[in-house]
């Protein structure tokens, strides 16, 4: 079981170390986590709608403006999450690449986004633009712009303005042959895509990158993959985002076209959504809710006691880092197992109870990620309480791949508190 686990170790650790390093992709999950606030506000106000539970219908719609506010909010929020996220992208892609300029960058970046989108006949902008729909294409744009702007600030290509005009204004300028050189290439390739099938280049990167990316990474084996794979570099101490960044702003997008889908009367398409993620992995990613549980009403080492009345209302919240660090999980060869084992074994129980109908399909609703379990398995699922029997079956499964992992790690740490207090004794009597 060590040489296992050191191989293990001598393989994950080198992926993950080299993933952390590539800027783009944790600019991409720290702007996903910055924008994940909003898309949570749309997502209530969707779950205010459609919610249909008891007589809940009956009271949104006697309530007089009710549905046209959380329509109207929905509307610019969650549906135009792709904007905000190419915001927020473009300015913390440039900080990490340092472009001091990556604020002003930002109307550049709006601007190549909708350059290259598709528009309505009257020349309006298209809802799918700023959407889910786009977003693949607003990670593009949110990467490509601040990293041009930056080479041709390198250049040289650039206004130079005097020391006495202010920075503000100095940044605008300094930008202007840039800005104007990014917007006018935009222009020429979504122009050699206007006469194509595609439409336009945002057309084309939902077509060929985001519409494969999305059958690949929410299949079983795919979303199984990389879930389990997050869980695995969590055992050497690595952030389980440098993994789940590339599955996320997929999930999000299942979200919404289950939300669409919803709301226009249509069949739910995807089973693996935000949700869906969130629900495999109680008390954070690896499941270590279940350890902590285990810990503290089952264990008699006073470390695993303490650690776990200390971990338990964090784990509860989706917050293990008290177990991970504490218990600990991070390199401790009983842990590994169970953290792979129980996030692969709670996909294929969520992935085969909702394939075979007996538990609904999300509703694409995006929840808190500190939503506790059972909680977030009723507010999401269009079939609530099936959804919280299938959770406290996942929990219980759970608890049993654990247990034995957790009671010899125990067992262990018993054993070495018995010879510290031994050996404290003999000390005493030795005095």
């Amino acid at each position: 079981m060590n040489k296992l686990l050191d191989r293990l170790e001598k393989l994950l650790t080198p992926v993950g170390e080299k993933l952390q390093k590539i800027k783009a992709m944790s600019a991409i999950a720290e702007a996903m986590q910055a924008g994940m606030p909003i898309l949570i506000i749309g997502s209530f106000c969707t779950l205010f709608l459609y919610l249909d539970i008891g007589p809940w219908q009956s009271i949104v719609q006697s309530i007089p403006g009710f549905v046209d506010v959380c329509s109207k909010i929905s509307a610019f929020t969650s549906d135009t999450f792709g904007l905000f996220i190419l915001i927020l992208l473009t300015y913390m892609y440039g900080r990490r690449i340092g472009l001091k300029e990556n604020l002003t960058c930002i109307p550049f970046a709006i601007a190549v986004m909708f350059i290259l989108a598709p528009v309505a006949e009257d020349g309006s902008i298209l809802k799918n633009t700023v959407g889910m729909q786009a977003l693949i294409s607003a990670m593009l744009v949110g990467i490509a712009v601040p990293r041009a702007v930056q080479f041709l600030i390198n250049k040289g290509i650039v206004i130079r303005m005097p020391s006495s005009v202010p920075k503000f204004v100095e940044e605008g300028f300094k930008l202007l042959i840039p800005g104007f050189i990014v917007c006018i290439l935009a222009g020429i390739i979504n122009t050699a895509f206007v006469s194509t099938e595609f439409g336009s280049f945002q057309g084309f990167i939902y077509t060929v990158i985001q519409t494969p990316l999305l059958s690949i990474g929410l299949s079983f084996g795919g979303f199984a993959l990389i879930i389990t794979l997050a869980s695995a570099i969590l055992w050497p101490g690595l952030h389980a985002n440098t993994i789940m960044g590339v599955i996320t702003p997929l999930t999000l997008a299942a979200s919404a076209a289950n939300q669409a889908a919803i709301a226009a009367g249509e069949t739910i398409p995807h089973i693996i959504d935000f949700q869906f993620m969130m629900i495999c992995d109680p008390g954070g990613q690896a499941a270590l809710l279940l350890p902590c549980l285990i810990g503290l009403f089952m264990s008699k080492s006073k470390q695993i006691k303490q650690v776990s009345k200390v971990g338990i209302v964090p784990a509860i919240f989706g917050i293990g880092e008290p177990i991970l660090f504490g218990f600990p999980c991070m390199f401790n060869v009983y842990m590994f197992l169970p953290m792979v084992l129980s996030t692969f074994v709670n996909v294929c129980i969520w992935y085969f109870a909702i394939d075979f109908g007996l538990v609904g399909y999300f509703s694409g609703v995006v929840l808190p990620w500190t939503t506790p379990p059972i909680l977030n398995a009723f507010l999401a699922s269009t079939t609530p309480v099936a959804a919280v029997i299938c959770q406290i079956f996942m929990l219980v499964v759970d608890g049993l791949i654990w247990l034995p992992f957790v009671r010899l790690y125990d067992k262990k740490l018993m054993e070495q508190e018995q010879e510290a207090l031994s050996d404290g004794e003999a000390v005493m009597q030795t005095e």
